[in-house]
């Protein structure tokens, strides 16, 4: 194989963990939803910081795990750069 060939595999596979990756942020992105979603139906109403605390925080972790999968998706982008020339 030569080295050309040997660097499109490279990129191609750094691709594909790049997907990997993207599917389970999205996922995870998901289920942080789908608990947040609880954790204020559970604590509407209620008197109590720790709740409206606990959502904060997981809409704190939303965001930063959606910069991340934009991180990541402009990294695709630029191996797919590569891997065109």
């Amino acid at each position: 194989m030569s080295m050309v060939q040997e660097l499109i595999a490279a990129v191609t596979n750094a691709e594909r963990q790049i997907d990997d990756q993207i599917m389970k942020l999205r996922d995870y992105s998901g289920e942080i939803e789908k608990v947040t979603q609880r954790v204020d139906a559970a604590f509407r109403g209620s008197e109590k910081e720790f709740g409206q605390q606990m959502v904060q925080q997981l809409s704190l972790t939303k965001t930063q795990v959606n910069d991340t999968l934009t991180r990541l998706q402009a990294a695709k982008d630029k191996l797919i750069q590569v891997r065109m020339i």
